[in-house]
């Protein structure tokens, strides 16, 4: 993420001016700040001047640095739950679970392809518990029904997946094949067939999904 962020003019901006940047802006900069540089190593300083905004603004939108981290990373993990969700939502009762799994999984990492802080952060933070990690985990992995979860579930009801903890396919997921997408910079430096290929990435995606949904199965 680049930090350098255009200077603006002393005072008050112009009422004629540009409008403060959106809290979903701010939370972007501000979840790739996190992800980039960690909880300790970002600054609410760095991250109001690469959004635009003042400092002061970013403390009365949304309080301290502990504030400000737990709505960025509320604020991804809400887009990446809600994307799941629509995904799973639109598919028909009558396609089997194992496509709708994978259909799951593709929506999964092209998610994280388009915003990779989420899973930058959680490689951060999920190596370290303490209070952040513990929000992260009772936030959203014990409040919150994702698809991924709920179609393991009816495929081992069924037989037709292994009977696992969600936890192995899920990190698998996420931090396996959601590096493919995460860490495009050493995935391209390996297989330099990706940066020209325009088609690379959604074929590795449609890919590393098959191999999670065929991983799974009994």
């Amino acid at each position: 993420m680049s930090m350098n962020a255009a200077k603006r003019p002393r005072g008050r901006p112009s009422l004629s001016g540009p409008s403060p940047a959106s809290d979903e802006t701010c939370l972007d900069v501000a979840l790739e700040a996190f992800a980039e540089r960690g909880y300790e190593g970002a600054s609410i300083r760095d991250i109001a001047a690469a959004s635009g905004v003042s400092h002061g603004l970013i403390t009365a939108r949304f309080g301290s640095k502990q504030g400000l981290w737990m709505a960025a990373v509320d604020h991804g993990m809400s887009r990446l739950h809600q994307r799941l969700v629509a995904v799973e939502q639109a598919q028909s009762a009558q396609i089997g679970v194992e496509e709708r799994m994978r259909t799951v999984c593709i929506r999964f990492l092209e998610t994280v392809a388009a915003y990779p802080a989420i899973v930058q952060l959680m490689n951060v933070e999920g190596s370290r518990p303490g209070p952040r990690l513990s929000h992260i985990v009772e936030t959203f992995f014990r409040s919150r029904s994702w698809p991924f979860a709920t179609l393991l579930a009816e495929g081992q009801a069924s037989g037709l997946f292994r009977p696992i903890h969600v936890s192995v396919p899920f990190t698998l997921l996420a931090h396996g094949a959601g590096a493919l997408v995460a860490l495009r910079p050493l995935v391209e430096a390996v297989n330099a067939s990706l940066r020209t290929d325009p088609e690379g990435l959604s074929r590795t995606i449609e890919a590393a999904a098959d191999m999670i949904v065929r991983g799974l199965k009994a």
